[in-house]
């Protein structure tokens, strides 16, 4: 049976990862895909292609006014009849939990993107909002065990873990990588949890091993851009560590890389990562987070001590200088990748929960 979904963002900006998944899950879905955005920074360059795929797309230009999102989202669920809503962070809840109390009868799917907890008041209103939610969604097991320990209540709940999937990234006819250096990609939020500082001091590590030839590629922007930068410039790393911005064509930076580098130590789950994956990139990553359920060390990528600027090191060094050990850990990386996060992966699992609702 075909069922009328609502999902519910805060913007089209395909930067972020929310966005995106959902993007993808409305273009492989089975069923009747709406969509609505409840935040002014809309993203407009991105609004075109939920356009294309969803049945109908509504915006709430209402700021925190939840009075005014509650009554348009109940008009949007009577106008269309929408069976299922589905939401994710906070304020997302918030209103989706007043809209249930006036349509009862509209099944709420809350996805979890991440383990971060919110403080004692919100968690306060969160779990009366819960108390009314059909379905619970964990990105990870990870994220699973950080948010039982906040909500003890959700171990009896209906949960499922469906883990993120994504394609091979389109790549244009980008010029050859040169031979003269061996190149590392960060693709992340230029914010404290990313744990960049780490990559800036391994930099600073192989610098003064005089390997000059390494360079890091930072794809990405945020709070922390000036104090990243302010630590380059102290340690004289100009040459070496280039900061890209925000970039929309990913691919063609992974094509010109050799190793995605992921310091995140919270990481909910890690899709940059499973892009590079996908790319048959060796990836080196935290071993902390959701990034062991989807890296095995030395077999799909390597995994270290989020703090360890040395350790980081070590495993960049490993990869540079054996090169069939990363080829062998590219290949497997993508034959993970391929099995495990594919985008049919992630659409199937969510057409059967919700074929199941």
């Amino acid at each position: 049976m075909i069922k009328k979904i609502l999902y519910i963002l805060s913007s089209y900006n395909n930067f972020s990862g929310t966005p995106k998944k959902t993007l993808d899950l409305i273009k492989y879905s089975e069923h009747n895909s709406f969509l609505y955005v409840y935040s002014n920074a809309y993203h407009e360059e991105f609004k075109e292609d939920f356009v294309t795929v969803c049945e109908k797309v509504f915006e709430g230009d209402f700021g925190r006014n939840v009075f005014k999102h509650v009554k348009k989202i109940i008009k949007i669920i009577d106008d269309n009849q929408i069976d299922i809503i589905q939401t994710q962070f906070f304020f997302g809840e918030f209103i989706t939990g007043l809209v249930k109390i006036f349509r009862p009868k509209v099944k709420v799917i809350v996805a979890f993107e991440g383990s971060m907890s919110q403080g004692l008041v919100k968690r306060f209103i969160q779990k009366i909002i819960y108390k009314k939610v059909h379905t619970f969604i964990y990105i990870s097991n990870y994220v699973r065990t950080e948010k039982e320990k906040f909500f003890p209540k959700l171990k009896g709940a209906n949960t499922v873990v469906i883990y993120n999937g994504t394609s091979k990234l389109l790549v244009d006819n980008v010029d050859s990588k040169s031979e003269k250096t061996f190149n590392l990609l960060s693709v992340s939020s230029l914010i404290t949890i990313k744990n960049l500082n780490i990559l800036i001091e391994m930099m600073h590590l192989l610098f003064l091993s005089h390997h000059k030839d390494i360079h890091l590629y930072i794809a990405g922007n945020g709070a922390q851009k000036n104090e990243l930068k302010a630590k380059v410039i102290e340690y004289g790393l100009e040459e070496f560590v280039h900061f890209l911005g925000r970039q929309k064509k990913v691919g063609n930076l992974l094509e010109r890389s050799d190793v995605l580098v992921h310091p995140c130590y919270i990481e909910g789950f890690g899709l940059s990562v499973v892009e590079a994956m996908m790319a048959e990139k060796p990836v080196v990553v935290s071993n902390a987070g959701a990034l062991p359920e989807i890296v095995s060390h030395k077999n799909t990528g390597f995994l270290v001590d989020p703090f360890d600027a040395e350790e980081w090191g070590n495993a960049i060094l490993e990869l540079k200088k054996n090169k069939e050990l990363a080829n062998r850990i590219a290949k497997n990386a993508r034959e993970r990748a391929e099995q495990e996060f594919s985008v049919k992966n992630f659409a199937d699992n969510y057409n059967l929960l919700y074929q199941n609702l």
